[in-house]
């Protein structure tokens, strides 16, 4: 018998012993080395106002913002360690991704690491500084940011299970007006909520007056609302008929 085919009480004592104190002085120096880098890290600064960096930009405030986004990107990487996201100061992480916007607002890459990047972290106080970006990006750019308002709907409820904040974000997006193009899936992320919520009058109120209005010509959305007002009207009369 081989001795990759010996069981491991086959193997001498000796042997198993020294393979255990092997994988325990690595597993130490690494956990070791871990703590002394994030105890070395370097926090991030604070951005200067975004007139001093368009005032040394020459002009080009887009290739500025691309070049604080790549040293923002870079600052996690530290002494050839990457730091967890999760250490870094959210709050001034939060003033320098609206600095970069501010400073190019053609730009969506802020918004994008707020929602894609920076938000896969376990703290839901830094979730929620995230979601905090991306709303004000929202609120200064409604059409360039629809988008990432939804995913920040969806980090809300899947992520911090905070389904009436979650509504809220859905509100705002379908209160947007009817000269901002949407998929009709974004506006009716709030009656999903609405049900999912238990809000059925309520959802029941939304979809009658939207089929009402007149203003949805989508044949697919006109029958996706239909399906939901069935749904959620057979869902109050069986409430109604319950003893």
């Amino acid at each position: 018998m081989s001795l990759r085919e010996r069981k491991l009480s086959q193997l001498p004592t000796m042997l198993v012993i020294g393979l255990v104190l092997f994988f325990s002085v690595q597993l130490a120096f690494h956990h070791q080395n871990r703590q002394a880098s994030v105890a070395s890290f370097s926090q991030l600064k604070a951005p200067l106002d975004v007139e001093f960096y368009r005032s040394i930009s020459l002009g080009s405030g887009q290739l500025m913002s691309y070049l604080l986004t790549i040293g923002l990107q870079l600052h996690d990487n530290q002494k050839g360690q990457h730091i967890s996201y999760s250490h870094l100061d959210y709050q001034r992480l939060s003033d320098w991704l609206l600095t970069l916007y501010r400073l190019n607002p053609e730009s969506e890459y802020p918004g994008f690491l707020a929602a894609r990047v920076y938000s896969q972290v376990k703290s839901d106080v830094q979730i929620r500084q995230m979601v905090a970006v991306i709303s004000e990006l929202f609120r200064l750019n409604p059409a360039q940011h629809w988008r990432r308002m939804t995913e920040a709907c969806l980090l809300l409820k899947h992520q911090l299970n905070d389904l009436p904040a979650a509504l809220e974000v859905a509100e705002r997006i379908a209160a947007l007006p009817g000269t901002i193009k949407i998929p009709f899936w974004a506006r009716d992320m709030k009656l999903v909520l609405l049900d999912e919520l238990n809000e059925l009058e309520s959802a029941q109120l939304l979809i009658s007056s939207m089929l009402q209005s007149g203003e949805i010509e989508d044949r697919d959305e006109i029958r996706f609302l239909q399906s939901r007002l069935l749904k959620i009207q057979q869902s109050l009369l069986k409430s109604k008929q319950k003893p």
